[in-house]
This record gives C-alpha cells, sequence and structure tokens, in this order.
C-alpha cells in the first residue's frame, strides 16, 4: 500500500512521536519544515486550528494531535501489530493508557517545563512555585506506570506497540525536569525503549 504522507514537523517537540511511529511502520514520508520557520506556514494553520506541529496529511485527510497521529500511523500498516485492531478490547487499553498520558503525566511535566525553562516562556511570566505541586502530581501517576511495568515490559504487554511511544514522551519530559528519580522501573523501561533502533527521544 502508497499512502502519500505530509508531517508537518519540528523536533524537539511532539513530533517526536510521530517520527518514530513512521519509521517504525516503515512509511515514506515527506518532512514539511523541521524548524521554526514551519509555524508560519499557512497550509500548517489550514490543519491545526491552533497552528500548532505536529500536524499530519495522509492521502490528503489532515490530522493533528500527536497520539492521534501515532495511531493512524500504526493503523496504516495493521499486519505489524504496533497498535491494538480496532474493536478489541486491548485497543480501549491502548486508548486508555495514551488518555492517561496526557491528563496524568504529561500536562504536569509539561507545566514544569513552561515555569523553568526561558527559552519555553519568559521568566517574568513564569510561576516557579507551581513545579513541586506539578512533581507531586505527575509522580502520582508515575507510580501507577511503575506498578504496571513492574509486571510487564511494555504498556500492552509482552511486545512494543505504539502506545509505548505515546506513554514514553511524558517520561522522557519527566526525566528532563527530574521528576522520575528513585522510579527504577520507568527509568529502565525509558532505558529499554531507548535502544529500539528508530527511537528518537535524546537522555
Amino acid at each position: 500500500m502508497v499512502v502519500a504522507i505530509k508531517l508537518f514537523e519540528y523536533g524537539p517537540t511532539r513530533s517526536l512521536k510521530c517520527r518514530w511511529a513512521l519509521q517504525e511502520a516503515g512509511l515514506d514520508y515527506e518532512s514539511i519544515g523541521n524548524s521554526p520557520e514551519v509555524l508560519t506556514l499557512g497550509e500548517l494553520g489550514n490543519i491545526h486550528p491552533l497552528g500548532k506541529v505536529p500536524a499530519i496529511l495522509i492521502d490528503g485527510k489532515p490530522l493533528f494531535e500527536s497520539s492521534a497521529i501515532v495511531t493512524a500511523v500504526a493503523d496504516l500498516v495493521p499486519a505489524l501489530d504496533l497498535v491494538a485492531h480496532h474493536g478489541t478490547w486491548e485497543r480501549h487499553i491502548h486508548d486508555q493508557w495514551t488518555a492517561f498520558a496526557a491528563t496524568e503525566l504529561e500536562i504536569w511535566a509539561w507545566c514544569a517545563m513552561l515555569n523553568t525553562r526561558e527559552f519555553l516562556r519568559s521568566a517574568d511570566k513564569q510561576v516557579p512555585e507551581i513545579v513541586d505541586q506539578n512533581r507531586e502530581l505527575f509522580q502520582r501517576a508515575a507510580g501507577a506506570l511503575e506498578n504496571v511495568l513492574g509486571t510487564q515490559p511494555y504498556m500492552m504487554g509482552e511486545s512494543f506497540s505504539v502506545t509505548d511511544i505515546i506513554v514514553a514522551y511524558p517520561l522522557y519530559l519527566g526525566q528532563e525536569v527530574g521528576f522520575l528519580k528513585g522510579f527504577s522501573m520507568l527509568e529502565e523501561y525509558v532505558q529499554r525503549l531507548h535502544s529500539r533502533p528508530y527511537c528518537t527521544f535524546q537522555l
């Protein structure tokens, strides 16, 4: 199957997840931008209502939000079993963990980065006092993942899937701000994923 894919990206944003998924899927794609200038492209604004990356065109059909893109990419190559198939209970588990990653992990790590990194937000607009609360809430969710990964190597069991790409990104952010210290299972998990040849995350 030949699919025309255009990925509007700029690493090290959430575009990293999409690029990794496309490489795992073995799909050819056209990379658009991959620099700050991508945010000025009018075509991007026609796909993402906020003009943000990543965004994608798959056979001309627009899609935004990195987890949705990663899942859609995996669905293009069902024989590779990169994501649980439609209609299965395992697909619901995939949806569960991807939602959990966004709402219980990434939000707190990202908020901490916004309030500690001046290249993301100027110091006069930062609220550094909120970082301790971010750490508390992130680590509460990290403890739940630690329990899961104490009994299996990957989020969906014994095999790698794009669920791992989606869940690992907020862990990567959490590691950046020092929130993963003491979570040995999660640190091992991040290292295990980092050893995959197509991993785009930098430790």
